[in-house]
């Protein structure tokens, strides 16, 4: 077996021999573990480079060897130049019997290597958060209380940004009183920066032949605690896949949910025979480029644990088709870290022999996107959870209760899509109707060898069962859903204009007309809603749905249950309805 080796750092990540026995040495058995799980609700470790998952293995099986029933251990990790899924599995194969199957476990749902925030429930009670970032960016966006650290990215003298002041002083931001800290390294800047930063520092001896290392204890003050009273029981309003999502999450945690919905499951936006699941592309990093990375990641290892979802992961080429497009794409390649393996242009040439059609333009090629239906995808996940088919007129809130047609509940989330408008709660945000159709067609012969989806202003899906699904329009001045026949000219036209070959002729099967919603910044609403406690609101998804609505779930779940966040708390800023209420207060305007 050959020692994994950093090529960036030129660096080894362990020994062969002695790495496991070092790695518990070090992390576990100088930071007081498994012994300080004892007597907590939640244990937070925040470890500095993942690299192979070793010592988060270690963690992980010390903890669910030990801890207490109901224990929850939340371990993140931050990580800049993450391993491929098949290097770990290589690297750790050597003590796959030493991890009770956990290995497997982790390799499994490791994620596909894009930059961002990647939240992972690895068991029942134990949470893998993987930040693919640069710590000194990343560790800023972090907002959870920690009890334990490890500090294991490569040595001083070969990484030294990773030591930084940054990285130390926000070690003291969220360090919770009495928390731990242990490294191999006896390094003085590791010393001095941790002592600026509130630690009380000392050293020990080593492991192996290594004479020092350094542990400690913060002794400041953080301020404030992490209790939170979590909520027993929740009433979401709204049975699209935004609210069976939400419902689905709480459900997970324990939590007894109903899903309110007057029409039917999937009936609005959310009932498409089949839908995409892609990024929305921007060109430069910042939070809407961490959010919809963590989406992507999110929806598409939801989708492919769900059993009769259609669930084809057949790839989507973007065409490029103007300068602006062209700009973005590039942009996005050149700012979102997302490994070449996942994201790439391709000539023309090149995405006609990866979709088996002629087009008529570069693009850019996300071999792991695809589709699935999600009318399917709604179904699966609500069957955990109880269906209401009752309209929900308005929301009475009583003390910390919420009074919903009669019944109480801890908690509400509004995920109704615009219908958020009839609630007094939430009538003022925002946010709008735009209809969209989409065409529902036999498979023409010139598009029969189609191997993955297209997407250009339009889209056309991968074939299925000798059908495709063409759209969409976009059409926030109408408000009448009755089928269109200038519609299917429009989108087909639209095809023709992309595709060789193709004259915009296809036989229509069916067809369906629904309301997106979205916000007037084009920007999904999600979380907390301001001034009312308990109330929570997934709403404005807008074309992207499919790809947002799991990671909102989270979002409102991890809120709700008082865990760390699954995205960085710029993230949280800036899909919180509050923005709206800050930017009309510095304009100086009205909402209502």
């Amino acid at each position: 077996m050959e020692t994994p080796r950093s090529e960036q750092f030129d660096d080894i990540y362990f020994q062969i021999e002695n790495g496991l026995e070092e790695s518990r040495y070090v992390f576990l058995e100088k930071n007081s573990l498994p012994q300080r799980f004892s007597g907590k609700d939640q244990f937070t470790i925040c470890e500095t480079g993942f690299g192979t998952g070793l010592n988060f293995l270690c963690a992980w099986k010390s903890f669910e060897d030990t801890a207490d029933a109901g224990q929850i251990l939340n371990y993140i990790s931050f990580e800049k130049y993450p391993l491929s899924k098949d290097e770990v599995a290589k690297y750790l194969a050597h003590w796959s019997g030493e991890f009770d199957g956990r290995l497997e476990r982790l390799v499994d749902l490791y994620p596909l290597r894009i930059g961002g925030w990647h939240k992972i429930r690895v068991s029942d009670f134990v949470t893998l958060t993987l930040i693919f970032d640069d710590v000194n960016r990343a560790i800023l966006e972090l907002d959870t209380i920690v009890d334990c650290w490890f500090l294991d990215g490569h040595a001083p003298a070969k990484n030294p940004e990773m030591w930084s002041d940054t990285v130390f002083l926000n070690m003291g931001r969220l360090s919770r009183e009495g928390a731990r800290v242990a490294t191999f390294t006896a390094a003085g800047i590791v010393k001095r920066g941790l002592e600026g930063a509130g630690f009380h520092i000392s050293k020990t001896k080593g492991y192996g032949h290594k004479r020092e290392m350094i542990v400690g204890t913060f002794e400041g003050d953080r301020g404030g605690d992490d209790f939170v009273i979590k909520p027993q029981s929740v009433a979401v309003i709204g049975g699209g896949i935004a609210g069976v999502a939400a419902a689905s999450s709480l459900h997970d945690r324990g939590v007894e949910v109903h899903v309110y919905e007057k029409n039917g499951l999937a009936s609005g936006g959310s009932g498409n025979v089949r839908g995409l699941f892609n990024p929305r592309f921007t060109a430069q990093r910042g939070f809407e480029s961490d959010f919809y990375s963590s989406a992507f990641m999110q929806a598409l290892r939801v989708f492919q644990n769900l059993d009769d979802v259609g669930f084809d992961p057949c790839g989507s080429l973007h065409l490029v088709g103007d300068d602006q497009k062209q700009k973005r794409f590039d942009g996005f390649l050149g700012n979102w870290d997302w490994h070449q393996d996942h994201a790439r242009m391709v000539s023309k040439e090149e995405a006609g022999l990866i979709s088996g059609v002629p087009v008529k333009h570069d693009a850019l090629y996300l071999p792991d996107a695809g589709m699935v239906s999600p009318f399917r995808v709604v179904a699966a996940l609500a069957k955990k959870v109880s269906v209401v088919a009752e309209e929900v007129l308005a929301l009475q809130q009583s003390d910390s209760q919420w009074l919903v047609n009669g019944r109480t509940y801890d908690a509400v989330v509004l995920a109704c899509a615009a219908d958020v408008l009839k609630f007094s709660q939430t009538q003022w945000l925002p946010v709008h109707t735009v209809r969209g159709q989409v065409s529902v067609i036999q498979v023409p012969d010139s598009l029969g060898e189609l191997a993955c989806n297209l997407c250009y202003g339009g889209y056309a899906s991968h074939p299925f069962d000798g059908k495709m699904v063409v759209g969409s329009t976009f059409q926030s001045w109408l408000d009448d859903l009755s089928i269109r026949e200038e519609d299917h000219a429009d989108v087909l036209s639209k095809l023709s204009s992309v595709v060789e070959g193709f004259d915009g002729a296809a036989d229509i099967c069916d067809a369906r007309a629904a309301f997106r919603c979205s916000a007037k910044d084009r920007v999904p609403v999600i979380g907390a809603m301001p001034e009312y406690h308990g109330l929570y609101v997934s709403v404005a998804h807008g074309s992207h749905g499919l790809t947002s609505s799991v990671l909102a779930a989270e979002i409102i779940a991890a809120q709700m249950m008082g865990e760390s966040s699954p995205v960085p708390r710029n993230v949280i800023t800036n899909v919180s309805a509050q923005r709206f209420i800050d930017r009309a207060a510095r304009k100086n305007i009205s909402l209502s």
